[in-house]
């Protein structure tokens, strides 16, 4: 019996030890890694905003990507909207370092049996997946109404504006945000998310206030991940792709290699890449690329799944070619969804565009080259610049082809009818 009090005692120990610091040193652990996340997905949504806009992605693969960028953001805000608030937690922490203890021991006389221990313990975990929109909405109205009694609770603003901002609520994250901002020292990470959702309640707009909050988080701290991650978009933003590269290859240097951000960023930092050089295409007749296109070959990720080759107009129809058009490649699946699996946007200028596509350059986290045995290239220049095919248009395709297939050569030999 003495045996069984010390392994329970043991068991009680670790249990409050994992219930016990969460309470009394609270969520900073998950609201920086929500934190980071909700900047990633942020960016997600705003390039397939982008898109949008430029043509490059229709209304419908748009619902589509929003409502998966969606689903991620509530699960990873289920766990910080239902914090506690500081005081509440501490009292709730030392409740639970008294009433565990004690309840194990009354459960244990009341069965008397001590084999009950393990399959109780085997049954405690919960699902915090299980908690639901609704659940969420209820618990920060909740937490709002509660904040008109106590407006002082800064911590209680900050976890307020950050749910606000996983629902899709700019304008009372920007509200809530700013009141935690008067009541908290200079903080590199509210200040990033501070310009993240004036941002977004601006119509997705960074320049002005949210680039100048970007600006003052760096001089806070200059490693910061969301403020790096946010001063490269405001610079890509500005069409200032040397200075998106610059902040862009900063945050790769404090991401961790081959992480979900790290292969976002490298795409994004390919694409910078590309938008400051020209393009390939700059590579002039013949082809054979450009040190450019070298240089931004290895941050590409998802290599063993790209498809690359050359894009070549047929002689009939150059003269049909103007400044202004467009040349859009893109990969998609052989058989399957006619969404593309990745999409280059270059200016097109008649001369051969060497490229290559890869899993980085994915419209939504489901639909991946990689995922996919057989995928068709095709290139298309566009004079509107909409990506959606337009009669005019001069177009040409590849064969099916596998993932990783190298080499390929595009011909624009058709009119769109």
């Amino acid at each position: 019996m003495t045996v069984f009090w010390l392994v329970a005692a043991l068991f009680l120990l670790g249990a409050l030890l994992m219930v016990l610091p969460p309470l009394l040193w609270p969520a900073a652990q998950g609201v920086s890694t929500a934190s980071a996340n909700l900047a990633v997905h942020r960016d997600q949504l705003r390039e397939a905003e982008g898109d949008l806009a430029a043509g490059v992605l229709d209304a419908e693969h748009l619902a589509q990507t929003r409502r998966e960028i969606q689903r991620r953001v509530l699960d990873d805000s289920a766990a910080v909207a239902t914090l506690a608030p500081p005081a509440a937690a501490r009292r709730t922490a030392w409740l639970l370092a008294l009433l565990v203890p004690l309840g194990s021991v009354l459960t244990y006389l009341q069965l008397g049996d001590p084999q009950a221990v393990v399959p109780q313990l085997a049954a405690a975990p919960t699902d915090r997946h299980s908690v639901t929109p609704d659940q969420i909405q209820k618990m920060v109205a909740a937490l709002g109404e509660r904040l008109k009694a106590q407006p002082d609770d800064a911590e209680g603003w900050l976890m307020l504006g950050r749910s606000y901002t996983a629902l899709g609520r700019y304008r009372d994250a920007v509200t809530a945000l700013r009141r935690a901002q008067a009541l908290l020292p200079p903080n590199a990470t509210l200040l990033a998310d501070l310009a993240d959702v004036v941002g977004m309640a601006n119509s997705k707009r960074l320049a002005g206030e949210p680039a100048q909050l970007v600006q003052q988080a760096l001089d806070l701290d200059p490693r910061h991940v969301k403020a790096l991650a946010l001063a490269g978009s405001v610079a890509f933003e500005a069409k200032d792709y040397p200075g998106a590269r610059r902040h862009w290859t900063q945050l790769l240097a404090v991401l961790p290699p081959g992480s979900p951000m790290a292969r976002s960023v490298q795409g994004s930092l390919a694409e910078a890449t590309q938008l400051e050089t020209g393009g390939p295409a700059a590579a002039g007749p013949g082809g054979g690329g450009t040190a450019a296109t070298a240089a931004a070959a290895p941050v590409a990720s998802g290599r063993g799944s790209a498809v690359s080759g050359q894009v070549v107009l047929s002689p009939d129809l150059a003269a049909r070619v103007a400044a202004g058009d467009t040349l859009f490649i893109f990969a998609r699946a052989a058989q399957g969804p006619r969404m593309p699996l990745a999409i280059l946007r270059r200016p097109a200028d008649g001369q051969p565009a060497d490229f290559t596509l890869d899993d980085a350059m994915a419209m939504a986290p489901n639909l991946k080259l990689s995922g996919f045995a057989q995928v068709v290239v095709g290139a298309r220049i566009s004079r509107s610049g909409n990506a959606t095919p337009q009669p005019g248009d001069l177009v040409g395709q590849s064969e099916p082809v596998a993932p990783g297939a190298q080499g390929l050569r595009i011909v624009i030999d058709r009119v769109q009818p």
